[in-house]
This record gives structure tokens, C-alpha cells and sequence, in this order.
């Protein structure tokens, strides 16, 4: 009876032994590296994410200011002198520019009324001027492109004929992937939209 115990208990061998353990190492180290490639997933989902809420920010509030370009509750832009029209929305060098009488008084010096949109392609930062200066509004914003279009869809330059606002946001992730070999790691998602303020001229 002594005999067969010992037996039962010495039924492994060294190498059975060895064999169990490479086979649990194999196991986890397996585990560990679909734990880790999970967890790496993971973070990329929530970086593109969060590129995609950062650019659903500008075009969302870019797409209420322009609504309202051009608001000229006192009639600047209709009555007969030409010296303090203004237009609601225009493009230069600088960037992009906002202008409505928001209060109705006859003048766009107030906070909000003329706001300036400028994007630095170095720091890949929007920014925004109310009249305290050139603030960031957002980071990480690779690409920002303004077109004019006139009534048949069509670029134009012309003030007058312009009806709509064609927006392009291109951002950016914070950080570098390091295995996405495209865009120096920087992974991206473009929002575009087009929007027709509702205050100027049919």
C-alpha cells in the first residue's frame, strides 16, 4: 500500500515538469502581450476620440458664429451711407473674420461682435480674437481651410456674391504612434461642413 503511494506521488518527472512550466510561461506570456496590444488599442480609440471632439468643438461653435454673421439689427449695411457698412463674414491673410451687430447699437467694437479665426501651422493651434488679443481656442488642429462660395456652389473672392462658408478642420492626435508610419505617428480625422448664414443678402 506504501508502495503504490509513493508511486502516485512520484508520477511526474523532471521533464514532465519543465514541459508544465514552459507551457505555463508560453500560457501567460501570450496573455500578457493580447493584455498589452489591448490596452495600446485602447489608447489609440480614445486619442483619435478625443482629436475628433476637439474638432466637433471648432466646427460647432465656428458654425454658430457664422450663423449669425452679418446680424445688422440698425440697418449699417442698408441705410445710405456707405462708410459704416460692414461685412459679416471675410477672409484674409490673417485668417478668418466674423463681424454682427450682436446688441443692435450701431457699433462692432463691443466683445463678441468682430472676432478673428487664425490658424498657426507650426504650433497646430486655432486661435481666437474677440478684441483681448490672439487666445488658443484649439490644439492639435493640423489643417483649417475656409472657401467662400457664391449661390451655384463655386469658390469666389467676391464679397457680394458669396452665400455660403465651406469649413475643413483637420485634428490631430496629442500624441505620436509610434508604430503608424503615416504623418510623422500623428493620426487624423476631417470634419467638414458648410454653412449658410442666415443674414446675408439672398
Amino acid at each position: 500500500m506504501g508502495q503504490a503511494t509513493n508511486k502516485a506521488l512520484a508520477g511526474y518527472t523532471l521533464v514532465e515538469v519543465v514541459v508544465a512550466l514552459g507551457l505555463s510561461l508560453f500560457t501567460l506570456s501570450l496573455l500578457y502581450f493580447i493584455y498589452v496590444k489591448e490596452l495600446k488599442a485602447q489608447q489609440i480609440r480614445e486619442d483619435v476620440l478625443d482629436a475628433q471632439q476637439r474638432a466637433r468643438v471648432v466646427m460647432d461653435l465656428l458654425s454658430r458664429e457664422l450663423l449669425m454673421a452679418g446680424y445688422d439689427p440698425a440697418g449699417l449695411n442698408q441705410d445710405a451711407d456707405p462708410t459704416n457698412d460692414f461685412p459679416g463674414v471675410s477672409l484674409n491673410s490673417t485668417g478668418l473674420q466674423i463681424k454682427a451687430d450682436l446688441n443692435g447699437n450701431g457699433l462692432l467694437n463691443d466683445p463678441n461682435e468682430t472676432i478673428l479665426f487664425s490658424h498657426d501651422p507650426f504650433t497646430h493651434t486655432l486661435r481666437r480674437n474677440t478684441g483681448g488679443g490672439n487666445q488658443p481656442f484649439a490644439e492639435d488642429i493640423e489643417f483649417f481651410q475656409v472657401s467662400l462660395l457664391d449661390q451655384a456652389g463655386n469658390q469666389t473672392g467676391v464679397p457680394t456674391e458669396f452665400r455660403a462658408v465651406q469649413l475643413v478642420v483637420t485634428a490631430r492626435t496629442t500624441k505620436p504612434d509610434l508604430k503608424y508610419a503615416q504623418n510623422g505617428g500623428y493620426r487624423t480625422v476631417v470634419f467638414q461642413e458648410r454653412v449658410v448664414p442666415r443674414n446675408l443678402a439672398p
